[in-house]
């Protein structure tokens, strides 16, 4: 068995050349070998070893044949690390007898899965390789061009792996920038084999809609409990990030803006005990600004929306129906999110904050403090700074419940982070409240739009419609309040 190791970035195929010189300077006099290779994936018609998040080739060089087993690993910020067994064989179908027993789990099919094993694609490449020293070994570096076949389609493959073979990580990550800022390279999150998997149709990429509360031990440091909720806020932005890639949609928009703010969250924990996160907080920030279209497009959406409290009233009134369509239509703003996710500060976010997490750096501090000593702690700092936003008033205004959004919205993703440290039962019971408000402050946004869209609309009833807005505003309002009497009652989970 061995641990790979590996930075894989992602390159057009335009860039080719350029490519090539970048690595024969970074790799000075290091000698270049070509290899031609075709790599051919197989599993059972179910998909028995994807389920088990496995993938099984065989590797043809020339005469040579190496079958390869990878297991589950880890991929963060375009850094893989994947445990993998290897096998030589002289046939064209693998055998997975050949392998150590123990690999396996418990109870798992192998003899069956071995009858039923057929080829599901395969990728042809040329690998261009060079050996760069570093420490005590070297980061192998790889340019593989070619492309993934399945039947009759096709599809480029042009990437790059910086594997370190014995070497340093950092040495690594100082390559790979090189990489992303002057041939704008992309950090890939999904490996050749998931990509034939997704062109041979046997898996779909679809965006995460909804985070999870992250798996926390009470037994853990903070400093280990804050680096894992990083963590699981990077892996949820870049495989949305990979989802815009692979098929652009307002949905992968959503799940990437949830992404960063949970990373922002995140490190704004991190910045309390000292650690210098200020530009990856500044550059979320910046980021954040060009996806603030996505609020109007949800307010929009609110009102079009099937399943929408208003749907039915507003399609009475076909033409400013109609007219709000047109406007949701035009907030969408795709490309210019497309165009974000190549620049060069994004594409370094991501990879930085991957290059974060898996050195994790610490102060005393953190490696001292129980993490559920701290969550309880800061979940009651935080919790405070909200009651005291939401009781300024007895009654709020539609602005200025809009304006609290952000705050709560803040801490409720912070909940995610810690959360899962107290009883769920109590947890939910809590956030239920405050969920609803938060629902509730964005379909605030909703009917401000639909007053801007009746005012919009001509030849339309435009003094009874704007009424009819108000008395629907009125009764959110009455809603919102109270489902914030409810909210301020409960009792913090963290203190039961």
């Amino acid at each position: 068995m061995s641990q790979e190791t590996e930075i894989k970035l992602l390159v057009e195929p335009a860039k080719r050349e350029a490519v090539l010189a970048l690595c024969q300077q970074l790799a000075k006099d290091a000698e270049r070998s070509t290899l031609e290779l075709t790599n051919t994936y197989f599993d059972t018609p179910d998909l028995q070893l994807r389920q088990h998040d496995m993938g099984l080739r065989i590797r043809r060089r020339g005469d040579d044949r190496e079958q390869t087993i990878k297991l589950a690993g880890d991929v963060l910020g375009g850094l893989h690390s994947r445990p993998e067994y290897n096998a030589i064989v002289t046939q064209d179908t693998p055998d997975l007898t050949l392998f150590e027993d123990d690999i396996w789990p418990d109870e798992f099919p192998l003899f069956d899965i071995q009858r039923e094993l057929i080829e599901l694609f395969r990728t042809d490449f040329t690998r261009h390789r060079w050996h760069i020293a570093s420490g005590d070994g070297v980061i192998e570096l790889v340019f593989d061009e070619g492309q993934i076949v399945v039947d009759d389609q096709s599809r480029p493959l042009c990437e790059i792996e910086l594997e370190v073979q014995g070497g340093n990580t950092s040495d690594a990550y100082k390559l790979a920038r090189r990489f992303i800022t002057r041939v704008n390279a992309r950090v890939g999150s999904l490996s050749k084999a998931a990509r034939g998997y997704l062109l041979a149709q046997k898996s779909v990429l679809e965006p995460f809609t909804h985070a999870h509360f992250v798996h926390q031990q009470s037994t853990d440091d903070v400093g280990t409990g804050l680096y894992r909720a990083l963590s699981y806020a990077l892996q949820y932005w870049q495989h949305n990030d990979a989802c815009l890639a692979e098929q652009p949609s307002v949905r992968a928009v959503a799940g990437i803006t949830d992404g960063i703010r949970l990373c922002k969250v995140v490190l704004q924990q991190l910045a309390l005990f000292e650690l210098d996160v200020t530009d990856h907080i500044a550059r979320l920030e910046q980021m954040l600004g060009h996806l603030g279209w996505l609020s109007r497009y949800d307010g929009l959406n609110e009102l079009t929306a099937d399943d929408g409290a208003y749907h039915r009233a507003l399609k009475q009134n076909q033409k400013l129906f109609d007219f709000i369509v047109e406007q949701q239509e035009h907030a969408v703003q795709l490309e210019l999110v497309i165009n974000l996710s190549k620049r060069d500060d994004y594409q370094l976010t991501l990879f930085e904050l991957g290059e974060l997490c898996a050195e994790q750096p610490r102060h005393e501090q953190l490696m001292q403090i129980p993490l559920k000593q701290w969550a309880t702690q800061r979940l009651r700092d935080d919790w405070q700074q909200v009651v005291e936003a939401f009781t300024k008033s007895d009654e709020l205004r539609a602005d200025q419940y809009l304006k609290l959004l952000p705050q709560l919205q803040s801490s409720l993703q912070l909940g995610y982070c810690v959360g899962y440290l107290f009883d769920a039962d109590d947890r939910e019971s809590f956030r239920a409240p405050w969920q609803d408000m938060m629902r509730g402050i964005r379909e605030i946004m909703a009917l401000k739009l639909l007053r801007e869209a009746i005012k919009d609309t001509d030849d339309i009833n435009t003094e009874k419609l704007l009424s009819w807005q108000e008395i629907q505003l009125e009764t959110l309002l009455y809603a919102l309040e109270r489902s914030r009497r409810s909210a301020l009652k409960q009792e913090p989970y963290w203190m039961l």
